[in-house]
């Protein structure tokens, strides 16, 4: 049974059900202990369900119908300025989600990706993130008020005697005794530190010189046990009808506190700037990793086979009619590889009335290639609306299996098929080739991509397939129709 002590409340702003409920399945499954979760399905219903409840962390999906990206994070910020904030994204959104972290965000999660450990781990890390941080400005805060409020060490110098007195602050703040309220010229020189010493003269002797009357400088002063503090001090000159200095009055501030606390600031600025530099070396990583396998597996064989045949031409002139042929033949297409490979790097625009003519080009591509013939059948009614993101999902899927269709299935034929059924769209992608187990074969990087690309939209997909009877996937994804 789970520990009631820590008990959170937990509000997750997400507006697709299929979503919600996934991250219920997780909460649940997970170690932490939940008392109470809000849910909202817009940013509108924040303030009404955040009245009268403290929430402990919110999860917030990064697009809602009335909010989207970086503006969702600042206007949560400015609702729950306290409250640590998780954000969640698709596997396309990854550079917003590092961007919602500088702007305040704790972390983020790629839908997807997730699971009951890593949702509990990044929860309960963003929580001690988050307090770490409260502490950090709060102590900053409170040091500011505690300064105003009490008595700096005051003090005050004789030109013409070269002596001077310490107000009673010397004790309390550095150590001193009473005996050591007065000093002389050179109290100063033992007591500043070495490396901001001459600075601080420098700095007094400019404003002598000039007849400027205040000034203030930050440095390290010399405590009675020996060690430094970091102290902030302001001074004023009097000068005489001569223009010389007689007496100069002035105060130190101890500020070591305030400047640890601004240091471990910066830090924490840095450790953040590491975390968004790291989470885009990983995405470069896998995106590398991924073009590497493409370039070994396919394009290098195909050019070492070339390599071969041409060394043999060369130290057998008789074969050069039999094996040139061959290789230019390996040659076009190690080209036609590159320039798919080139293509599929880039996403395609994808406006109001692209997404059918960009699914065209695609099939155009893979019939060249003379091995597999796919057709297209597009009927999607005018009156459905589908925003740029989920066509470029659509396009992604379809581009993927016909990729999948083209290297596995050894099949002669394929169908694409995108249509409009009411409130859903409904894709299916058909082929005639050798087939698979789904059971065995389910898990594959393939259809894993597809499955979680569907799943983020809420959809769902349904793989029909036996050894040598080809492969059906069907996926059906809801979608609003406009009036």
């Amino acid at each position: 049974m789970k520990s009631q002590k820590n008990t959170l409340n937990l509000l997750i702003v997400e507006d697709n059900p299929g979503d919600y409920e996934l991250l219920r399945d997780y909460i649940d499954a997970s170690s932490l202990s939940v008392r109470n979760i809000f849910h909202a399905k817009r940013m509108s219903d924040v303030p009404t369900l955040i009245d009268g409840n403290t929430i402990d962390i919110v999860l917030l999906d990064l697009s809602l119908p009335d909010s989207s990206g970086i503006d969702s994070v600042i206007s949560l910020n400015r609702l729950l300025n306290k409250t640590p904030i998780v954000v969640l994204s698709g596997a396309t959104g990854i550079e917003i989600a590092m961007e919602a972290i500088s702007h305040g965000a704790q972390d983020f999660l790629v839908k997807g990706e997730i699971d009951e450990k890593l949702l509990s781990k990044t929860l309960q890390y963003s929580i001690e993130r988050k307090r770490i941080l409260e502490n950090l400005q709060e102590s900053n805060k409170r040091f500011e008020l505690v300064n105003k409020a009490t008595m700096d060490t005051i003090w005050e110098y004789d030109f013409k005697t070269g002596v001077g007195k310490f107000g009673e602050g010397i004790i309390n703040a550095f150590g001193y005794t009473k005996d050591d309220l007065y000093y002389d010229a050179s109290f100063w020189k033992s007591s500043i530190h070495p490396d901001d010493y001459e600075r601080s003269v420098q700095h007094i002797l400019y404003n002598i010189e000039n007849k400027i009357e205040n000034w203030e400088d930050e440095y390290r002063f010399k405590t009675a046990q020996g060690d430094y503090k970091d102290v902030y001090g302001r001074g004023y000159i009097l000068f005489g009808l001569d223009g010389k200095p007689f007496k100069m009055y002035g105060s130190i501030s101890d500020i070591t506190e305030r400047k640890r606390l601004e240091r471990e600031l910066v830090n924490e600025k840095v450790n953040r700037q590491k975390l968004i530099t790291d989470i885009t070396i990983q995405a470069q990583e896998k995106e590398r990793n991924e073009l590497g396998k493409e370039l070994h597996d396919n394009i290098n064989q195909m050019l070492a086979t070339v390599k071969l045949y041409l060394g043999m031409v060369i130290s057998d002139e008789s074969r050069r009619k039999e094996l040139l042929p061959v290789s230019y033949k390996y040659v076009n297409e190690t080209i036609e590889e590159i320039r798919k490979l080139s293509k599929t790097l880039v996403a395609p625009s994808l406006g109001d009335s692209d997404l059918e003519q960009a699914l065209e080009d695609l099939v155009d591509e893979v019939n060249l290639a003379n091995k597999l013939h796919v057709e297209l059948f597009f009927n999607i009614d005018k009156n459905v609306v589908i925003d740029d993101k989920k066509k470029l999902m659509l396009y992604r899927i379809v581009q993927e299996q016909l990729t999948n269709i083209r290297k596995h299935a050894e099949a002669q034929e394929a169908t694409v098929r995108l249509q409009s059924m009411g409130d859903d769209l409904y894709l299916s992608i058909k082929d005639d080739g050798k087939g698979f187990d789904p059971e065995k074969k389910a898990n594959g990087i393939g259809l894993r991509n597809i499955t979680s690309r569907v799943e983020f939209y809420a959809g769902t997909v349904n793989i029909i397939s036996a050894p040598g009877e080809g492969c059906t996937i069907e996926i059906v994804i809801p979608n609003k129709v406009s009036s």
